[in-house]
């Protein structure tokens, strides 16, 4: 492939992304032609340099095959990788990082669509004679297991940077990850396997899979019942529009979206920012209207 091409953007040779990426590394890019390329083009040329950073850190290429110096060390420089060798490096750096961990042992495959994982100790209470019981490990030969990342953990690291306690309480986050467990499950339909090799066999004294599809509904109802249909904190208070503030609410507790996605998904992100500035009370003053322009809205004060 020697060419990237996106809808809506330039169409850009893959050796001039892969030329800006190793100059990129050795300082001496061109800023303005960094600054020229589309927002497609110049994620992907974001993607190269962590790329070439992952390859030269773990030692996966050496610099000779990235480039050369024409006349000794004081010469031009001449990028003499290719795309072909970039695109090797790229697949490498994307199986490397969604390996497992050692500790998880190697029955854990390499799953790229898996996304952001963590590892943890699965923990049993086992008895302990007269003293009752006492939890251990309980991985398979004393492994560690792996799960999905969500926006919990996210909201959790971003706390520990910012040298505070986790938002959220152990319970309310095992609520939050049932809730989006369950609507998952039900917004899938429960479909049975529609394909013929699903549908030989079966075992007898089970629910129907209709039958457990109208039980999570009904508690997924209940829930949401108990939720209530208004929002916790009134986004908008000039001109209210008759968007659901349910769907806005949902991908947050779900963990799909972040506070941030949702708002702007609906267009909610200069009404925050006049609440967020009324309340503050400066809502005309230069430094609003400085943080105005350079934030677009209310971000700031959501994720920041």
């Amino acid at each position: 492939m020697s060419l990237m091409t996106f809808p809506g953007g330039r169409v850009v040779p893959a050796t001039v992304l892969a030329d800006l990426a190793v100059r990129h590394l050795t300082g001496t890019a061109d800023p303005a032609a960094i600054r020229a390329l589309a927002p497609r083009d110049r994620a992907q040329f974001r993607f190269w340099v962590e790329v070439l950073d992952w390859a030269l850190t773990t030692k996966a290429v050496a610099r000779s095959e990235l480039w050369a110096r024409r006349g000794g060390a004081g010469g031009p420089l001449d990028v003499v990788l290719s795309v072909t060798r970039m695109q090797a490096l790229a697949q490498a750096c994307v199986m490397a990082r969604a390996a497992a961990p050692q500790s998880c042992g190697p029955e854990i495959a390499a799953a790229p669509a898996r996304g952001a994982a963590l590892r943890f100790q699965p923990v049993a209470m086992v008895p302990k004679g007269a003293e009752g019981f006492a939890a251990e490990p309980a991985g398979y030969r004393g492994r560690d297991a792996v799960r999905r990342a969500d926006l919990f953990d996210k909201m959790d690291r971003a706390a520990q940077r910012r040298g505070q306690a986790a938002p959220f309480s152990p319970g309310q986050v095992l609520a939050g990850r049932s809730y989006a467990a369950l609507a998952e499950f039900v917004s899938a339909g429960g479909v049975k396997c529609s394909s013929l090799e699903g549908r030989i066999g079966g075992g007898a004294g089970g629910l129907d899979w209709i039958e457990r599809h109208a039980q999570a509904a009904a508690r997924l109802a209940r829930m949401q019942a108990r939720i209530g249909p208004g929002a916790a904190l009134s986004v908008r208070r000039v001109r209210p529009r008759n968007a659901p503030k349910r769907a806005a609410r949902a991908p947050s507790r779900t963990g799909r979206w972040s506070m941030v996605s949702a708002c702007r998904a609906r267009a909610w992100a200069m009404c925050c920012w006049r609440m967020v500035g009324r309340r503050a009370g400066r809502t005309s003053t230069p430094c609003a209207r400085r943080w105005r322009r350079r934030w677009k809205g209310c971000d700031f004060a959501l994720d920041r």
